[in-house]
């Protein structure tokens, strides 16, 4: 897949998307799976307990419905104000605003934050913005966008207040011949050296391999996890994010069976290695799944 370096938005009830008992409280700082349901507008995050258990779902104070979701499209989640608490950056690929719905880390949305650039028509009919992390090393979130038909992958630098600080591309690039199968899925840190990296999924060959970056956008080399995910798997199973749900300090790949409504977890050893894929205790599956949407990882409880 890996080009040459360039030098070179509950139709059911809360008890279809909540199938288990919740226990009380969420532990703050592990990581949580955000869903969407664009019919009714709302937004949940499953808080977890960083060993698979689900402990609530955590209804966000704002909503996003049909008249809202037809134009606006989670990207994902992030810090973007710089409090170390997650948001969720939406984009309207009609309008070209990007906006992040600042949240105090309860589940209130305290307001909306929009960004100083936009991208509108023209480009996102080329441009999709595909993952949110931080690819210059001063711990601000930043947007990474792919144009699947240059191969470019760039990204939008954040200074945590909404200003857009420049949009370098990333070293390498993935075009038409590389796009027609490679999808990017998430960023982390998947190889512990403290910098964000690209991770991309090809449903065909059913190879999961990150991009790492050095913070700089120069992407030094392409890590293989060890285990792949093709066409029989990826049939049913699909990536929704990418985040520490065992809290061992190593970022882990999330992925989401729509038929069984199961959301398994490979967790990764830092290295490459994936050590194992436990389940969360709860489900969302058809009569779930037809409505909601896991759409972002992060810290939203």
């Amino acid at each position: 897949m890996w080009g040459k370096k360039i030098a070179a938005t509950l139709g059911v009830t809360a008890a279809a998307l909540a199938l288990a008992v919740t226990p009380a409280g969420a532990v703050a700082g592990n990581a949580d799976l955000l869903w969407h349901n664009p019919r009714t507008g709302e937004l949940g995050a499953w808080l977890t307990d960083g060993h698979g258990t689900v402990l609530k779902d955590n209804r966000l104070s704002w909503k996003c419905g049909p008249d809202c979701a037809n134009q606006w499209r989670v990207v994902g989640g992030g810090d973007f104000n710089h409090d170390y608490t997650s948001d969720v950056l939406w984009h309207n690929a009609t309008t070209g605003e990007l906006s992040a719905w600042i949240l105090d880390g309860t589940g209130n949305v305290t307001k909306a934050l929009s960004l100083d650039w936009r991208c509108g028509p023209e480009c996102a009919n080329q441009w999709k913005a595909v993952a949110i992390g931080d690819f210059n090393a001063d711990n601000k979130s930043d947007v990474v966008w792919h144009n699947a038909t240059t191969g470019q992958v760039s990204v939008w630098l954040l200074d945590g207040n909404g200003h857009v600080l420049g949009n370098p591309d990333l070293s390498w690039k993935c075009g038409p011949t590389c796009a027609n199968q490679w999808k990017v899925v998430g960023a982390g840190d998947f190889n512990k050296d403290g910098f964000d990296d690209l991770l991309w999924h090809n449903a065909t060959t059913g190879e999961v391999s990150a991009w790492l970056a050095n913070g700089k956008q120069t992407v030094t080399g392409e890590l293989k996890l060890s285990w792949k995910c093709g066409p029989d798997c990826a049939n049913q199973w699909k990536i929704v994010g990418v985040n520490d749900f065992n809290t061992d300090f190593n970022t882990d790949v999330v992925w989401h069976n729509a038929t069984t409504g199961e959301v398994s977890v490979w967790t990764l050893d830092g290295h490459g290695g994936v050590t194992g894929e436990p389940r969360l205790s709860w489900k969302c599956g058809p009569g779930c799944a037809n409505d909601w949407k896991a759409v972002s990882t992060g810290n939203f409880g």
